[in-house]
Parts: structure tokens; sequence; C-alpha cells
């Protein structure tokens, strides 16, 4: 990810990158008592960087009944019928409902389990809920639905256990809260997965609960995993009577920007767009009130503290941009997360801007038939990789995890081949927007390095950086490999600061 003659050996020390060069030529220089990792025919590249994760749902969510691959009520249900209490509660993640022939009910779940129930949707973004939840939250009838939110009700008026959005919320205060202990077990177990797949770093976008397990970590001595934190923008306040400003931190955990919504998801139809869906009147949701969003991006620019602000919607996308270019800079830049469909009069004004493009390129595999269904046309305009590429916008790739899956290899395929999972075989999706690996593993690691106001140290294979980095297994001329080849490369090797964090089993090694 950087010029330099042709490599094929790395020695780091003291947790930096000392050379990069010829094996041939470094054997000379490095004493025998250093240890050699051989991979011949393998691909060596910076750590990758998930560039939008909420890393301490998806280390608790793991412990849930996992819903994601049940493509059918009754295949959700069979699941959810076996699911077992924690707390009194039956906890669920990964339910998605286009396709099924009416909307999830409270009825449903109520056959299965007399306690309450709480599933959280595939986009994180609706909650099913059975009538022992909706009682345990005081939820019914006369219950106001929640600005940006909405609680889906029947003919009359009755809850139907379908919470969308904010209305989710209102849900929250009721679900078991875990443990200081449970949670730290989870995220540990959490990193040795990502470290797994070859993620050495996150922006995390999450609360207090997953800060304080993050903190807790790094003063024992177990955070091996570089996280860039961004806070709600509820805690914005408090960031700034403390007087802390972006970029600011240690080697391992550093404040990223604050986070704020501005609109729903696609799934959910409550993306907020500038026409209606495709046959319907709906243009979805604003999740916070337009003054009140304007007023904390200039608060927080006013303090020095970048502003990630969620923005799915072509409508969302379009007023993030208005409230970003005339924003003060910071110590990093300020992005919108997701930019998930654009119109083509706003391709420019990222870059011109100055403004991170965060985006899940995983997605696409999913929710290309949704766009289709429920935006039409204006697909063309959903994940627009090259044309932001070429326009010089920074972009950086993520998972959204537990959304999607935290592996790198599906963001880089995606990206690449733009082939969703349904679909005519090997077709790929708006095709022209299809970018080559360079371009896709250097939104994982460069351009995450630069967004986080780490470039000095991070991002690329070059002396003087950070030892963060990921040996691939490789088969064929790497010239000639596609983003389906690299998908099925398991990481051999993954090094954080200079610590080998995982090795594959059978990978030799020579001392």
């Amino acid at each position: 990810m950087t010029a330099g003659p042709p490599a094929d050996a790395i020695w780091w020390e003291h947790g930096r990158i000392r050379r990069v060069g010829r094996a041939s030529e470094l054997e000379r220089q490095i004493p025998s008592s250093v240890p050699r990792f051989d991979f011949p025919g393998s691909l060596a590249t910076p750590g990758l960087v998930d560039g939008h994760t909420h890393f301490a749902s998806w280390a608790l969510n793991r412990r849930r009944v996992q819903l994601a691959h049940a493509r059918t009520r009754e295949s959700v249900l069979a699941l959810v019928a076996r699911g077992v209490p924690e707390q009194g509660w039956v906890l669920g993640q990964g339910w998605d409902a286009n396709g099924w022939d009416r909307p999830p009910e409270r009825s449903d779940l109520d056959r299965l389990h007399q306690g309450p129930v709480y599933l959280d949707s595939l986009d994180v973004h609706a909650a099913w809920v059975n009538s022992a939840a909706l009682k345990a939250a005081g939820i019914g009838r006369e219950t106001p639905d929640p600005y940006g939110g909405r609680i889906v009700r029947d003919g009359a008026g009755q809850p139907t256990g379908l919470l969308m959005e904010r209305a989710v919320e209102l849900m929250i205060p009721f679900l078991p809260v875990p443990g200081p202990d449970r949670m730290l077990r989870a995220v540990r177990d959490a990193q040795a997965e990502a470290h797994r797949l070859g993620v050495t770093g996150i922006h995390d976008m999450e609360g207090p609960d997953a800060l304080r397990a993050f903190r807790e970590m790094e003063q024992a001595g177990d955070l091996a995993l570089r996280v860039t934190f961004h806070p709600p923008v509820v805690q914005l306040p408090q960031l700034i009577q403390a007087g802390v400003r972006s970029g600011q931190g240690t080697e391992w955990l550093t404040l990223g920007g604050v986070k704020l919504f501005l609109d729903g998801s696609l799934g959910s139809q409550t993306a907020w767009m500038l026409a209606p869906y495709e046959g319907t009147r709906n243009v979805g949701m604003k999740i916070t009130a337009p003054e009140a969003a304007g007023l904390a991006v200039r608060m927080a620019s006013e303090a020095g503290i970048a502003c990630t602000i969620h923005a799915i919607g072509d409508a969302a996308v379009r007023h993030g941009l208005e409230l970003l270019e005339p924003a003060a800079r910071v110590g990093i830049p300020h992005r919108l997360e997701h930019f998930q469909c654009i119109a083509p009069e706003d391709l420019d004004r990222a870059a011109h801007a100055g403004i991170v493009s965060s985006m899940q390129p995983a997605h696409l595999l999913v929710d290309a038939p949704l766009a289709d269904r429920y935006w039409g046309k204006r697909s063309a305009g959903a994940y627009p990789f090259r044309s932001l590429l070429e326009r010089g916008t920074r972009v950086v790739f993520g998972s959204d995890v537990p959304v999607a899956s935290i592996d790198p290899r599906e963001g880089i395929f995606a990206a690449m081949e733009r082939i969703p999972d349904a679909g005519p075989v090997g077709q790929p999706w708006y095709g022209t927007e299809r970018i080559g690996f360079e371009q896709a593993l250097r939104a994982y690691t460069v351009t995450a390095a630069e967004s986080a106001g780490q470039a000095e140290r991070r991002g690329t294979l070059a002396e003087g950086q950070d030892a963060d980095l990921v040996v691939w297994g490789m088969d064929g001329d790497l010239e000639r490999f596609d983003g389906n080849a690299f998908r099925h490369a398991p990481a051999r090797l993954t090094v954080v600061g200079g610590r080998v964090v995982m090795q594959e089993a059978m990978s030799p090694v020579k001392l």
C-alpha cells in the first residue's frame, strides 16, 4: 500500500516495522535469535480496520438466538421456540421480514413463550416483541410514538409487537443488563474471532458500557485491537465539559466523533428519501429533528469534536452533507455513515468538503434486491464506490457488525464483484461501480487510518509504521485473482503492535 521496490519479507521489532525488503537481504541484518515466520505463496497486507462496528453488541449477541440465516417466518419461530430465557427474557437477533406474507406480530411469539421475548431485526432498526415484553415495558394503546419512531398498531390501536426506529428505545431499559464480567468475557471472545479474520482495529459506535469494557481490557493488557470510539451524541455535553477532542487517547483507544442519526434503514423502509418508496407515499423517517441535528454539529465542531452521522437515504445523505459542509474542521474528518443512496447531483460534495464516506460493501449482498424493489431506478446511486473514489472521496469500509459479518473478506468481495446472494448467478449489480482489490483494501487500511488521524503510524507496511499486519493464504497469481479468490483466502497470521495474536495451526514456523 506504499511505493517501493518489490518485497517478500518484513522485519518488525518493539511493535514497529523496521525493514521491508528482500528476505535474502534482511537475513544478513537480523539476529538469528529473532523468530522467523515463513509463509510461502502468501500475501501480507496491513492489518484491516473495520470502519463501522457495534462490537460489544455483537459480542453479546453471539450468545443470543441467531436468526440471520432463517429466511421464513416458520424457520425463525422454530429457532425462537428453542430459545433459553436469560434473566427471564428470550433474546434474539437477525430476523428479516422482507419477503414474508405479513409483518411480524406479537401473537406469533405469544404461542412460544409466556415470558417476555425481544428480537432485534437484521438491520437493528426494528424490534419484534411479544405481549409479555410490551407489558413489562408499559407499552399499550395510549403510549405515544416517540419522535423518530413508530409503534406499529392494529385497527383498534393496539400495539402489534413491531417497534420501529426510536420506538425500540422504549424497550431497552427493561431488557436484561449483562454484568461487567459477562461483557468482558464476551468482548475478549469476540476480539479473538476478529483476529482470526484478519481484523486488527475497529471504529466502534457504542455507548458507555462498551467503552468501559475496552478501557478495562486496556488496563489489564488484554486489548489487542486499535479502537477508535464514536460515542452517541447524547454524551456531547459531557465530552465538551471534560475538554476532550477527537483524536485524543492512547495507543489502543482514541476518541472519534459523536454519532447521531438522520434516518433509518432500507430494510425497514425508514431510510429518508427525496421521493417516496416505489408504489407508496412513504418517504421514510427523520430520526433526529433537523434543528437538533444542526445544533449538535455546531456544538461539536466548535469544541474540536468530529461528527459521525448516520445517513442511508438520499434525502438523509443530502441533509448530512448540508450539515457538515460548513462545519468547522477538527482534528479528524467529519463522517457520513453508510452513505448508501446518493442523488447524482450530490456525488461530488463529500470530496469537496473533505467529508469521509464510511460504507459497508457487504450490505449490498443482501440489500440489492430490496433496493431494486423499494428504490427502483434510484438504485443506480446505491453503493457507488467507483464514482465516489473517482471524485477523490475518502472512502472507509466496514461491516456494521452485527448487521453483517465482521469478516472483511466479505466486504472486499462485495466491493470487487457486486454479486448479490440472491439474483442471477455471477451477475454483478450495477457492475460499473466495481473497484479493484487495492482500492478495496485501501478503504480498510490507508483511509481507515487517515480518518482516525493515525496515518503517520498505521495503514501501510512501511518502515516506522506500527507492526499491524495480516498474512493471507493465497492460491495462484495475485495479478489474476478476483474477489472470490480473496473471499476464500484464510488469514494465516495476524499481528497487532508486533504481537502475534493469531497463527494458523499448521503454519510452519522456524526459530
